[in-house]
C-alpha cells in the first residue's frame, strides 16, 4: 500500500495590500521527519503540499491525487494550525467523494486537542492520530496494511461504527527519537524545488503574482529553513496553544523540552543548504538564560566550516556570550538577532509572556548587539490580557526609542493574535478577562470558512473594558477587531517594498495606499484545488 502525506494551507485569505492569499504554507517541519520515518520504515510515502501544487497547476484538484491509482489505501493531513481547520476537513470530503475506501488521518495540535469532536462530528476522518506521530502513525498504517484492528495503536482516537474510541497515549518521543528523524528528505516531497525555492517569509503566497513575482515581493530572496533544535516548549505564554501546559495537558504530554544533538543540527543545516536553501531560522530558545546549548552549536558550526545565515528568535535575552559567539558565527547581512517584547509595558509583559524580562534589561542588551554592528527585529502585539488603549501608549513609546536609539535595527512588526485551541486565555477566558466566540473545533472550522475573514483581521474574542468608548453591543466581536485593526493602522503599519525592511507608520500607510488601489485593478481569485 502508498500512503500520501498532505501540507493543505489556508487558501482563502484577504489583506488589501496583497489581495488573496494562500495562508500557512510552511509544512510543521515533523511532517517530512514522519514521512522519511515511514519510508525507512517500509511504508511507501508520499509528502504533497497542495499550495505548490496549486501554484505548479493552477487548474489542480485534489482528487487527481487518489482517482485511478489503487495503490493508495490511506491519506495523513496535518491539522497543526487552526487556521488549516476549514480546508482540512473541505480536502478530506473531496478525498471521500473520490474514493470511500482511503483510510483519512489527521494529526496536530488542534487536530490533538479537538480530537474527539473531530471523529464524533466529521466523518470524513477516520481517526486522529494525537500528540506525537511518528510510532503511532507507523502503527497504524502496519494495522491497515495486515488488516488488523486499530484498538492497539498508541495516541489514536478512532471510530468503530458509531462508538468515538480513544486509545492510551502510550507514545511520546524522546531525545533519541528526535535525534535521529531526519527533516531534510525532500526526495520524498513533489515538486521540493519549488517549495524550497518559493515557499519562505513572510509564510503566505499572493494569489495574483506568478511564483517568481512572490518571491522577488513578498520573501526576503532568500530561502529559508526553519531548523528543528528539538521539540516542546518550557514556557507559558497565555495566548499560545503550544506552550507548555496545553501540550502536557491537551495535546502530547510532554513536559517541557528535549533537544536534538549537536551533530543531527549540524547535518540538518549542511543538508538544508545543500538542497538549496540560503537562511536558517530558530523560532525556540529554551534556556535564554544559559543558552550554552546554542553556544556550543555555534562553535561547531564554525568548526565544521559552515556559511549560512540565521535568523534567532530569542524566547528571553540572550547572554552577551552568545551574542559573541553569534556575530563570530554568522556574519552575513541576513543573520539577525530577533526579540519578542510584545508589549511595551513591563507589567503586561512579566505577566503574559514567559519568559519574561523588564525593558531596561532589554534595551541594555540591544546595546551590546548594535555596538557589535548585528541586525536586530522586533516582535510586538497588542489587545492582550490587562491591557487597554492607555497602556497600548507604552509599546507606542518603545518602539520610538527602540528607532532612534540603535542602527542595525531591520524592522519592527507589531501583528495581531488569533485565538488558538488550547492557550490558556481559550480554555479560561475568565480568568484573563477575555470573552470568547472559539469554544469547540466548530467554531474554528465556520471562522476559516469565509474568504473575507482574513488572517489579520479575524481574532476570535474581545476585551470588554478596552476601549474607553463601549463597543456595540450588536456587534462586539466584529467592532473589537475593526477597532484594533484602526489602531495598527494609524500606529503600527510596518509593510515596506523590501520584505526584509519594515517601515515607519506614515510610510507603511502610504505604501498600502498604493498598493492596495494597484491589488484592486486584479480580479478576486477565490480558487483552491477541491
Amino acid at each position: 500500500m502508498k500512503t500520501l502525506l498532505l501540507h493543505v494551507p489556508k487558501f482563502n485569505n484577504y489583506y488589501k495590500p496583497i489581495g488573496d492569499f494562500i495562508w500557512l504554507n510552511y509544512m510543521p517541519f515533523g511532517l517530512l521527519g514522519i514521512a522519511d520515518f515511514l519510508d525507512r520504515c517500509g511504508i511507501d510515502t508520499e509528502v504533497v503540499h497542495l499550495g505548490v501544487e496549486w501554484v505548479e497547476n493552477r487548474g489542480f484538484h485534489v482528487d487527481e491525487l487518489v482517482k485511478n491509482r489503487p495503490e493508495i489505501k490511506a491519506v495523513g493531513m496535518s491539522l497543526h494550525w487552526h487556521h488549516q481547520s476549514f480546508d482540512v476537513i473541505e480536502v478530506a470530503k473531496c478525498i471521500k467523494a473520490a474514493r470511500k475506501d482511503i483510510f483519512i488521518f489527521i494529526g496536530g495540535d488542534t487536530a490533538s486537542f479537538f480530537h474527539e469532536e473531530i471523529i464524533r462530528d466529521y466523518p470524513m476522518i477516520d481517526a486522529v492520530v494525537r500528540g506525537h506521530g511518528e510510532t503511532p502513525a507507523l502503527t497504524l498504517l502496519q494495522a491497515l496494511h495486515e488488516k488488523k484492528g486499530l484498538g492497539h495503536v498508541p495516541n489514536l482516537t478512532w471510530r468503530d461504527g458509531d462508538i468515538v474510541k480513544k486509545n492510551s497515549m502510550g507514545y511520546v518521543a524522546d531525545a533519541d527519537i528526535i535525534t535521529m528523524l531526519n527533516f531534510t528528505n525532500f526526495s520524498l516531497l513533489r515538486h521540493s524545488a519549488t517549495y524550497i525555492r518559493y515557499v519562505g517569509l513572510p509564510f503566505f503566497f499572493a494569489k495574483g503574482f506568478t511564483k517568481e513575482q512572490n518571491f522577488r515581493y513578498f520573501t526576503i530572496r532568500s530561502p529559508l529553513f526553519p531548523v528543528p533544535i528539538g521539540r516542546g516548549c518550557p514556557f507559558n505564554c497565555t495566548w499560545c496553544g503550544g506552550s507548555q501546559v496545553p501540550q502536557r495537558r491537551y495535546i502530547s504530554g510532554l513536559k517541557g523540552f528535549i533537544y536534538r544533538s549537536h551533530e543531527s543540527v549540524i547535518r540538518t543545516v549542511r543538508e538544508a543548504l545543500a538542497a538549496g536553501y540560503g537562511t536558517m531560522q530558530s523560532a525556540m530558545d529554551p534556556e535564554p538564560a544559559t543558552q550554552e546549548y546554542f553556544i556550543e552549536l555555534w562553535r561547531m558550526i564554525r568548526h565544521e566550516k559552515i556559511r549560512t545565515n540565521w535568523i534567532f528568535e530569542c524566547n528571553g535575552l540572550p547572554s552577551e556570550t552568545f551574542i559573541n559567539e553569534f556575530r563570530k558565527t554568522f556574519q552575513g547581512p541576513d543573520s539577525v538577532i530577533a526579540f519578542s517584547p510584545e508589549s511595551g509595558n513591563d507589567a503586561l509583559r512579566l505577566k503574559n509572556k514567559g519568559p519574561g524580562f523588564t525593558t531596561n534589561a532589554l534595551l541594555d542588551k540591544v546595546d551590546h548587539i548594535d555596538r557589535l554592528g548585528i541586525s536586530s527585529e522586533f516582535f510586538f502585539t497588542y489587545a492582550i490580557p490587562g491591557e487597554n488603549e492607555t497602556l497600548l501608549n507604552d509599546t507606542i513609546l518603545l518602539q520610538r526609542t527602540i528607532r532612534k536609539r540603535y542602527k542595525y535595527v531591520r524592522a519592527i512588526r507589531t501583528l495581531s493574535i488569533e485565538m488558538e485551541p488550547g492557550a490558556p486565555w481559550q480554555t479560561d477566558p475568565e480568568r484573563f478577562g477575555i470573552i470568547t466566540d472559539r469554544h469547540c473545533f466548530k467554531d474554528f472550522y465556520h471562522a476559516h470558512s469565509d474568504p473575507d475573514q482574513g488572517t489579520y483581521s479575524s481574532l476570535g474574542y474581545y476585551i470588554p473594558d478596552y476601549f474607553k468608548k463601549p463597543l456595540d453591543p450588536e456587534r462586539p466581536f466584529q467592532d473589537f477587531a475593526e477597532r484594533i485593526q484602526a489602531i495598527k493602522c494609524r500606529r503600527f503599519c510596518f509593510i515596506h517594498p523590501n520584505p526584509k525592511k519594515s517601515g515607519r507608520p506614515w510610510q507603511g500607510r502610504l505604501f498600502c495606499s498604493v498598493a492596495s488601489r494597484l491589488i484592486r485593478l486584479k480580479p478576486r481569485n477565490l480558487t483552491k484545488p477541491y
